[in-house]
């Protein structure tokens, strides 16, 4: 069976280049590309949208997409709007002459002078990152990467994005190809949590693959205890409060106590208060830190050897109880 085009009324031609781009291109591009091509003189962003059903702001993304490839252009004496002012380009398939590019922009070695001026990754020209991609294949290869770990075509801006974390903040490509796998797990699939991520991280100093993978593993280690420990201080489905952040932070990832510490600590605390208390419960998980008792035998133990202390002095004096009257006085009650 053959088959042909049904023309109708009207034809859509596309420039022979395009095939050269169409594997890095979305479903919303395809969908501007096929509006561009079925209307006749000069492109209205709002009756483009609505032809392709499509929001405003994809279009203009799309748009300057193919732009950048060379595909569509401003007609003269069009003035650009804002939006598409601020709009980067993939790209460009055809070969641009060596004296006819632009120069590629330079790369500071100077990362922390930069990051004290803008807490922000740089935007590139269409121009620029027609340079950049043509010439770096490292990039292209990460960007393909990072597109399959997103699970998406990028768009203009998501690919500029990929270009500033190694370009502006100095990240290599596992470094970034971790954050994303890790931004993915948790759900986090936008390239701008990625971006104010990865500036976070590295004002934390967390520059490197391997501080980046001890990074994720506290985090995911307080994710995966938060559920447990709500249900000890009783807490229910409100948010932490910043301290009791802290205090879960460093009794997991600073002290390195588990979850069953973290209960007897809690236990020790609230005979002495009555009450669920995150500050007497880290005076005890400190007080044991510092005598490095890192086991629930070790604690046990010491608890015995507290009991036979008492005893031999005639006390009744409850192990408990001496526990809390010392870490009571570690905090000044």
């Amino acid at each position: 069976m053959k088959y042909k085009i049904n023309y109708g009324n009207g034809v859509g031609v596309f420039p022979k280049s395009v095939f050269d781009v169409i594997a890095r291109t979305g479903s919303v591009e395809l969908k501007v590309l096929l509006g561009v091509c079925s209307l006749e003189g000069s492109v209205d962003i709002k009756k483009l949208s609505k032809l392709i059903s499509c929001p405003e702001s994809d279009v203009k993304d799309a748009i300057s997409f193919w732009r950048g490839a060379g595909i569509v252009e401003v007609l003269d004496g069009e003035a650009k709007t804002e939006a598409e002012a601020e709009d980067v380009a993939v790209v460009t398939a055809s070969k641009k002459k060596e004296n006819d590019a632009p120069a590629a922009p330079e790369k500071s070695e100077d990362k922390e002078k930069k990051l004290k001026k803008s807490n922000e990754l740089p935007r590139y020209t269409s121009e620029e990152l027609a340079v950049i991609l043509e010439s770096r294949e490292d990039i292209v290869s990460l960007i393909n990467e990072s597109q399959n770990i997103i699970g998406k075509v990028f768009n203009l801006k998501e690919i500029s994005v990929i270009i500033g974390l190694i370009d502006y903040l100095g990240l290599d490509s596992e470094y970034i190809l971790i954050l994303l796998t890790y931004c993915v797990s948790i759900d986090k699939k936008s390239l701008h949590y990625i971006e104010s991520t990865a500036f976070s991280l590295y004002d934390a100093g967390v520059t490197e693959p391997a501080q980046l993978t001890e990074e994720i593993r506290r985090r995911e280690l307080a994710a995966s205890s938060e559920g447990q420990i709500r249900k000890i201080f009783g807490i229910g489905t409100r948010a932490f409060t910043s301290k009791e952040k802290k205090f879960i932070y460093s009794w997991l990832n600073d002290m390195r106590y588990t979850v069953e510490i973290i209960t007897r600590a809690y236990e020790v605390s609230a005979n002495a208060t009555g009450k669920a208390s995150f500050p007497y419960t880290n005076a005890v998980l400190e007080r044991w830190n510092s005598e490095n008792l890192r086991t629930l035998e070790e604690i046990e133990a010491a608890d015995k050897k507290n009991q036979e202390s008492t005893a031999n002095d005639g006390s009744s004096f409850d192990t408990d109880d001496f526990f809390a009257a010392a870490v009571r006085r570690s905090l000044g009650k």
